[in-house]
């Protein structure tokens, strides 16, 4: 079932687990390395410290007592080099934990340790006004919660980043000169190389090498601190600075482990970046543009920030370039990665003019949207499985075309601009949400349940009209008006979101059921507002049979839901879903259908499944899939349905999108 492409999501998230499995061997073999040459040192330093006190002590005794300990000294002690040992593998370790602890926050952490600068909303500023539009573009088309947006002001090199630890707390970077250098082309280019580092599983193993990286400078850093102090006695003189110049030699044998741990991880991450970036844009010639104006200009894709260092390996470009040891260089040739882009290329790198080139127009050419031909898409009965078609979800999974590119942008456009105006505040964001899930008539229980907001600071009327205003939304258009209200939802304190989850609980629970898409929804908000970041994430299910029970009970909940009325159907739906894995077709589970079945389980149900392993995933994913689509029709509801459940799986799955036929034409539904 797995596709064989490297750019199937599900293949490049097992690439990235085995990445950090051999990042950890490679990192406990950098560790005995450094154990094995600070134990020396420190043993040198000691030998240095008894041979200066036996000749140059004041007291006849102390020097009788240091010439008995020289004449008795060995190198090689198993007793010191154990303690020795233990204490340097402790230090290394602490460094690394504290290190990660700092980027529990998320991209959030990466970016402000950088310098970086949070970019609102409701900036007016024309060029950051380009980038939240080409960041929420891409956001809406893969399926995920609109990365928070941040621009390192003080850096005049092309370049930017994407760091995190989930979709929900990832951050998106770049530099000034990204913003003033760029054409909208390319910096939508940049832009998709850097969302396909979070869709490919890249970022959690970016973070965690920010971590390891640490534990390894950290004795360099202690050295090159060690001799900067200040004046020492002549007799500790000599050792120290020789234990000092040893930390430092160690400090440089560390960057070198480092760096080779940098590039042999990041090398090819760019490469499948850059191929992904093209495929969800289509446009080679864009991200290419972006490369050779980093070759033509003074200062190309450098980075000043004396922290970007363990850093580099985030960096869309080269951010430490060494001419000497090109070898260690964290990313492929720029020249290389050009012409992989434009093989037309001729080697000739245009020179940049410090004048920033004009803004192109954001919206210069039409696209169809989502409300051209109603609520129903329905598939030709004598057709070949179309890329909409359920075989095709799982390998659009964190996959987004360049259609899905175009039509976020058209989701974008539909939304009207007082609503998008309203969202860029945390107060707003609630509003909204809470207006999306109460629907034109809120009941007696949902009102009073707004009275004790804290967030809205008691302007219950205004959101009541949100209410109303909002009911004539299309459904296509909720799911990313939540995706895009998220951002704006973290700038919250915690008291305010921790009663915003409780206000939100009691809405779904106020008519006495709650739908699976409300409980979705729910279980994605507390998951952004409430992460339980683990730098390393711990899979516990391997098998069918483990996750067994919560794959029947999920299939048999998205049956019901998406046909509500027809026990038939749901059946049919649900036997759809399990036909897909062996495993549980062969005991035939029962099927309970409900007509007005309670989900509360269902919250269970997914945080189980999110310990399991990436192939689980995949299975879980097209079952889903087959069980939405058995009746070879999927209407906008479903869909929403099927991406919430996705995204809850961390596994984004793009919006469906019709493809621009006439309105008499059965359309085909792609991914």
């Amino acid at each position: 079932m797995t596709a064989k492409s490297p750019t199937n999501f599900f293949a490049r998230q097992q690439a990235a687990r085995k990445s950090c499995r051999n990042q950890l061997i490679v990192f406990s073999a950098a560790v005995l390395i450094i154990v094995l040459v600070t134990a020396m040192a420190i043993r040198v330093a000691w030998y240095l410290y008894i041979g200066t006190q036996s000749y140059l002590s004041f007291n006849a005794a102390d020097a009788h007592h240091y010439q008995g300990r020289l004449s008795a000294f060995t190198f090689f002690d198993p007793v010191f080099f154990i303690f020795v040992s233990g204490a340097i593998v402790i230090v290394i370790l602490a460094a690394s934990l504290i290190k990660m602890n700092t980027l529990q926050r998320g991209g959030a952490a990466v970016a402000e340790m950088l310098g970086g600068r949070c970019v609102e909303g409701k900036t007016t500023e024309p060029a950051e006004r380009r980038l939240i539009n080409v960041v929420e573009e891409m956001a809406i088309a893969s399926g995920i919660p609109v990365p928070k947006i941040y621009i390192l002001d003080s850096e005049s090199g092309i370049n930017a980043f994407a760091a995190g630890l989930e979709l929900t707390d990832a951050a998106v970077a770049v530099t000034r000169g990204t913003l003033d250098k760029l054409t909208r082309d390319e910096l939508q280019g940049v832009i998709a190389h850097e969302f396909s580092h979070i869709l490919n599983g890249d970022m959690r193993l970016n973070m965690q090498l920010i971590g390891i990286l640490f534990g390894i400078l950290f004795l360099g850093i202690a050295g090159k601190k060690f001799l900067s102090t200040g004046r020492v006695s002549l007799r500790v003189g000599l050792p120290a600075v020789v234990a000092g110049i040893f930390l430092v030699i160690i400090g440089y044998l560390g960057s070198f482990l480092g760096r080779l741990m940098q590039c042999s991880i990041a090398r090819q991450q760019e490469l499948l970046a850059d191929a992904s970036a093209v495929q969800f844009t289509r446009n080679p010639l864009g991200l290419a543009g972006a490369l050779k104006k980093i070759g033509g200009f003074i200062f190309g894709s450098g980075i000043c920030s004396p922290e970007a260092i363990q850093a580099s390996h985030l960096f869309f470009g080269e951010s430490h370039p060494d001419k000497w040891f090109w070898f260690l260089n964290t990313h492929p040739p720029l020249i290389t990665r050009i012409r992989l882009l434009d093989p037309s290329f001729d080697g000739k790198l245009p020179k940049i003019k410090e004048d920033p080139p004009a803004s192109k127009p954001q919206y210069n050419m039409p696209f169809w949207g989502t409300s051209q031909w109603g609520d129903k898409l329905r598939l030709s009965p004598g057709e070949s499985p179309a890329l909409a078609m359920a075989a095709a979800v799982t390998a659009s999974v964190g996959n987004p075309s360049a259609e899905q590119v175009g039509h976020s942008r058209t989701i974008l456009t539909s939304i009207p601009g007082d609503i998008r105006d309203i969202f860029q505040t945390p107060q707003g964001a609630a509003s909204v949400i809470f207006s999306l899930l109460i629907g034109p008539d809120p009941n007696e229980r949902q009102i009073e349940a707004l009275t004790r907001a804290i967030v809205l600071q008691g302007n219950v009327e205004e959101t009541r009209l949100l209410c109303t205003q909002l009911s004539g939304l299309e459904n296509g258009l909720k799911l990313p008006l939540i995706e895009l209200a998220m951002p704006s939802l973290s700038r919250l304190t915690s008291m305010e979101k921790r009663n915003f989850l409780l206000i939100l609980d009691s809405i779904i629970n106020a008519d006495g059921r709650v739908t699976l898409l409300e409980l979705s929804v729910q279980w994605i908000l507390e998951r952004y507002l409430n992460p339980s970041e683990e730098m390393f994430r711990t899979i516990t299910k391997f098998s069918i049979s483990q996750a067994g029970r919560d794959i029947v009970l999920l299939l048999e909940a998205l049956a019901v839901a998406g046909n509500a009325g027809h026990p038939e159907k749901a059946r049919a739906a649900f036997d759809a879903g399990i036909a897909r894995i062996p495993e549980l077709a062969a005991r035939r589970p029962d099927f309970k259908y409900e007509e007005n079945a309670s989900y509360a389980n269902v919250s269970r149900m997914l945080k189980d499944l999110t310990a399991a392993s990436f192939k689980i995933k995949e299975t879980v994913i097209d079952a889903c899939a087959h069980t939405a689509f058995a009746d070879r029709s999927i209407n906008v509801e479903e869909g929403e349905l099927l991406r919430v459940v996705a995204l809850a799986l961390q596994c984004p799955l793009p919006p469906f999108v019709r493809p621009p036929t006439s309105p008499d034409v059965t359309a085909n539904q792609s991914l």
